[in-house]
């Protein structure tokens, strides 16, 4: 017999860590790696995957899951009594699993009463993590499973993210207009490199826009608690999740503006990047994920709001990355 009314599918890149998906009972399908000739799974291999993609971050390649493991996951589920099957997850060109979550359900045969969904957050890392926790909040609280979906991808519609990624991340080479050649997208990376300049980027519905760009990076910062105040004035107080290594430059820079911010928020906590998103936006990338807090409580039937992403590791002194911020 199954242990809940339906199952909750994700991908690593929601960067909720081992302990959490085990909190929340989801089962999570491992993207990886490829860095300096080894390949390296999200979470079973992410210090020494971390050490390699810090050395060797411009040759690293993510390597996603194709239909045939989401297809044993869902396979094993079913047989394990589950009838309906929920897979969170997004279509980003360089790390979604949409694609490939949606292949696997064609190639079941879904007669017999049989459901399966998918959500395409349309973000990435801590943002596809506020609609896997709120899902499997909404289904503690005995919420039906079309309803469920449904509050999901409500949800993950008005989720937001603003990000900095590395000036010579694989997402920065991918952001310079196609139109350009392949010598002009290396011409203006390294530029950008040298000149230390980054950029703050607002991801939403799966379509990303560059904000702004400095070589202050606490410019930037404050450029993104600002735009956050714009949202919580015209719709109500907000929750939100970080992204960032811990005790990095970057993530104390994010966070001083946040901590300091005259709008009415609520700091669920950091997210634990995983190794395909890092390389992707670079180890020294940051951002914050963030969405109005009654729509987060609506997704999740009004159920308590969680201790943090990442309860009990704190970032730095006197941090404990899930303390409420008014």
């Amino acid at each position: 017999m199954p242990q809940h009314p339906f199952a909750i599918v994700c991908d690593s890149t929601c960067d909720l860590p081992p302990e959490i998906i085990s909190r929340l009972e989801v089962v999570c399908v491992p993207l990886s790696v490829e860095a300096g000739g080894k390949t390296y799974r999200d979470a079973a291999d992410r210090e020494a995957g971390l050490a390699s993609l810090r050395r060797s971050h411009a040759s690293a390649r993510i390597l996603r899951p194709g239909a045939e493991e989401f297809l044993a996951v869902y396979r094993r589920l079913m047989a394990e009594g589950y009838t309906n099957i929920a897979t969170v997850c997004s279509s980003l060109p360089r790390t979604g699993t949409w694609a490939a979550a949606e292949e696997a359900i064609a190639q079941i045969d879904i007669s017999g009463g049989l459901r399966l969904r998918t959500v395409d957050t349309g973000v990435a890392s801590v943002g596809t993590g506020i609609v896997v926790e709120r899902l499997a909040m909404a289904r503690e609280q005995g919420v039906e499973f079309e309803e469920a979906v449904n509050l999901a991808r409500s949800l993950a519609h008005e989720i937001r993210m603003l990000f900095i990624p590395e000036a010579s991340s694989g997402f920065m080479r991918d952001a310079v207009p196609r139109k350009r050649s392949r010598l002009m997208v290396r011409a203006t990376t390294l530029r950008l490199r040298l000149a230390g300049e980054r950029t703050l980027f607002l991801l939403s519905h799966g379509e990303w826009t560059a904000l702004a760009r400095s070589t202050d990076l606490g410019d930037l910062c404050g450029r993104s608690a600002h735009a956050m105040s714009s949202v919580a004035s015209s719709e109500g107080d907000l929750v939100y999740a970080l992204l960032g290594a811990p005790g990095s430059k970057a993530l104390r820079a994010l966070k001083k503006p946040l901590d300091t911010n005259e709008f009415c928020s609520r700091r669920l906590g950091r997210g634990n990047a995983s190794l395909a998103v890092l390389a992707s936006i670079g180890a020294d990338a940051v951002g914050v994920a963030f969405v109005p807090k009654e729509i987060y409580l609506r997704a999740g039937a009004c159920g308590p709001l969680p201790e943090g992403l990442i309860p009990g590791r704190p970032d730095g002194p006197g941090d404990t990355g899930n303390e409420p911020q008014q």
